[in-house]
């Protein structure tokens, strides 16, 4: 596997931001639910999430084909001089001169519009500065570092959110203005040109070619399949969460050899540091071990070992089989990650990137707020039902990847064949 330093400055630049802006924003972002809950109420709170994701939402659509058009860096300086107004706002809103919780909404809400539409540009910006054969590597260090510091982020957001929220909503502005400096000083202009598009080679042409028809036949296939995968995650800290809480009491042992017990809302917590724990330690060795195998196999029986994992989850309430549970789903997690991003990579047309990551990023939004659908219904039907419906959801991603998979060797036998002749 490839170091660090072998990737283009400017991907080892966005690695590095990416790392400081998801650890300061995930001191804040985990606990705003609690603040406005305990603020303005939890059913106002509740539409406010809804807000919330519509934001997002709308800068996604917004900010891909917008920087399709009017490139990369322009776009990046404007949203993310946006979001440096709108966490100073937020913290101005909570000093020791007084509070205002709707002010902090509002601010609040202008920051994830700005982060929505920003998002997909920074996924345009790597594919634009890497090579097909370095990209799942550079997915893996994302992912690996991504993961560290949300463990970081989180952890120092529960020791210091409800006595230094000012310092914390401060931070993430500097953040972004460390990002718009570095932006303006290091960060060069990379959306491909017209001109460099029109004069590619037949091999190169014929790659956009499959990229096109892909985006039209695969692409949406892609979407929905990550959906899922999202809709299935997305249930820990919601129907499993509310679950664990109300049939875990405390005196449940954790593990069988020691006496350690915990209640419902330990479990969740406990859970979620494994997940968090393996993912770091496993990442980067368990991609060098996979990394002749096929890629198309470690997709499949990730995804697969991942459903396999929440399906145990939702059956049991034993806290030593729900660690073994989630040892599954996160060794599935650590497997198919990398590999989907990577594969999303190879069919976004080199014209549309960001238009194409927005979309994608507007199914996983989709697939969190499917979360919430599913604890509604939860009301009415019982566990085996909620569990019968995680395997078809299971069952319906992996053959949704499978399908995807056959149109991209499909493509390919086409295209060689077109070359050939």
């Amino acid at each position: 596997m490839s170091s660090f330093r072998s990737f283009s400055q400017t991907i080892q630049i966005r690695l590095l931001l990416m790392f400081m802006a998801k650890l300061t924003t995930m001191m804040v972002i985990p606990y705003l639910i609690i603040y406005f809950s305990a603020k303005l109420g939890v059913i106002t709170s509740g539409f406010m999430l809804i807000a919330v994701i519509m934001a997002s939402v709308a800068g996604a659509m917004i900010g891909g084909p917008a920087a399709d058009r009017f490139g990369r860096k322009k776009l990046i300086l404007l949203f993310e001089s946006i979001i440096i107004i709108s966490y100073l706002g937020a913290a101005l809103s909570n000093g020791s001169w007084g509070t205002s919780a709707l002010a902090t909404f509002l601010f609040f809400l202008m920051a994830q519009f700005s982060t929505g539409a920003v998002n997909p540009i920074y996924q345009a910006l790597i594919l634009d500065c890497s090579q097909p054969n370095e990209r799942q590597e550079i997915y893996t260090y994302s992912y690996w570092l991504g993961n560290i510091s949300v463990a970081i982020g989180s952890l120092l957001g529960a020791m210091l959110f409800n006595k230094f929220l000012f310092f914390l909503l401060l931070s993430v502005a500097c953040t972004s203005l460390v990002a718009v400096i570095v932006t303006i000083f290091f960060i060069q202009e990379t959306m491909p040109r017209k001109t460099e598009l029109r004069h590619t080679s037949k091999k190169l042409a014929c790659r956009k070619n499959l990229a096109k028809r892909l985006g039209e036949r695969g692409f949406l296939t892609f979407c929905f399949a990550s959906l899922l995968v999202v809709a299935m995650e997305e249930q820990l800290t919601n129907y499993l969460g509310i679950r664990f809480v109300q049939e875990i009491q405390k005196g449940e042992g954790v593990l069988i050899l020691l006496s350690t017990e915990a209640s419902g809302i330990e479990m969740l917590g406990l859970l979620k540091v494994e997940n968090t724990v393996l993912v770091i330690l496993f990442t980067l060795g368990i991609a060098k071990w996979t990394k002749k195998w096929s890629p198309y196999v470690t997709l499949l029986g990730g995804v697969l070992l991942f459903f396999i994992g929440y399906i145990t989850l939702s059956i049991s309430t034993t806290p030593f089989i729900l660690i073994i549970g989630m040892f599954i789903a996160s060794i599935g997690e650590v497997l198919y990650m990398p590999i989907k991003q990577t594969m999303l990579a190879t069919i976004v047309p080199d014209h549309a990137r960001s238009t194409y990551m927005s979309w994608y990023q507007i199914a996983l939004l989709l697939g969190v707020c499917s979360a919430g659908a599913f604890l509604v219904i939860s009301h009415w039907l019982s566990f085996t039902t909620m569990t019968f419906l995680f395997c078809l959801i299971g069952l319906g991603s992996v053959i949704l990847f499978y399908r995807f998979i056959q149109n991209m060797d499909e493509e390919r036998k086409d295209n060689r064949f077109r070359q050939e002749v």
